[in-house]
């Protein structure tokens, strides 16, 4: 009985593997095929196609929509209108004209002045030159918070010119803040930035922090040059000792009078 059926049964198994074995090569085949397909799309840019869109690529909207390429000009354009947009609105709530004026050291167009953007400015260093002696760049080394990892870090003072306390070194070496070409190249360069207000560091007059020396006397410089390129300056009141609200009161009301009317004071 089972020899009878052996060639049938032994047929069928040859033919269920033919068709196995030909499913096999055409599934590899589909396989292989989508693959080649995706990858040619991967490859193919829309500024190397010569028709435009590589073919296909618009059947995916996905993927047409996030494409930096396609998009890359059209984004550049909106940003670009979105910026002047803003700078124009930025212009014309600070009233003032960024054009560079003929007392101006550059004669080419530079994009505005941001007044949104402040840079902190410092004005307590000095040198033999134009001080007498260091001021600041020989401040004491600072502790590190954790007083395990203090005790292996040095101590004492930096020793400038080559060791200052700062991280890293200016391109100007040890300036003087007194120094009117300094006061000038720095201003120049937040310009050149298009920053558009400085935060200048402020003590009352005669006091100072433990490392430097009195600088209110340096404000109406740093107001000019500051002026000299269309940058306002607005005042960063340093922490002092016994500070309260009605010295507070005080310092504002000073820097109001006595600086309140010139035409960088920031408002």
């Amino acid at each position: 009985m089972f020899a009878k059926h052996l060639p049938f049964w032994s047929l069928k198994y040859v033919i269920m593997a033919k068709f196995r074995r030909r499913t096999c090569i055409i599934l590899s085949l589909f396989i292989l095929f989508i693959f080649s397909v995706m990858m040619g799309l991967k490859v193919l840019r829309p500024n190397k196609a010569a028709f435009g869109v590589p073919f296909g690529l618009d059947l995916l909207p996905e993927v047409h929509q996030r494409s930096p390429h396609l998009g890359k000009k059209f984004d550049s354009q909106m940003s670009d209108k979105i910026n002047s947009e803003t700078n124009i609105k930025n212009l014309k709530r600070v009233e003032i004209t960024v054009k560079p004026k003929a007392s101006e050291p550059y004669g080419e167009e530079l994009p505005p002045l941001n007044y949104y953007l402040h840079v902190f400015y410092y004005s307590w260093y000095g040198n033999p030159q134009f001080d007498g002696k260091y001021i600041h760049w020989n401040h004491s080394v600072l502790k590190h918070w954790d007083p395990r990892v203090n005790k292996n870090n040095p101590q004492g003072k930096h020793s400038p010119p080559d060791d200052i306390g700062s991280s890293f070194y200016p391109e100007l070496g040890t300036y003087s803040s007194r120094d009117p070409a300094v006061i000038e190249t720095h201003m120049k360069q937040i310009y050149s930035a298009s920053i558009g207000v400085l935060a200048l560091s402020w003590y009352p007059p005669g006091s100072h922090d433990e490392d430097g020396v009195p600088t209110d006397d340096l404000v109406p410089t740093i107001l000019d040059k500051a002026h000299k390129y269309n940058l306002k300056v607005t005042f960063h009141i340093e922490p002092y000792s016994n500070r309260d609200d009605q010295n507070m009161y005080e310092n504002v009301k000073y820097i109001i009078d006595k600086y309140g009317n010139h035409p960088a004071f920031y408002r």
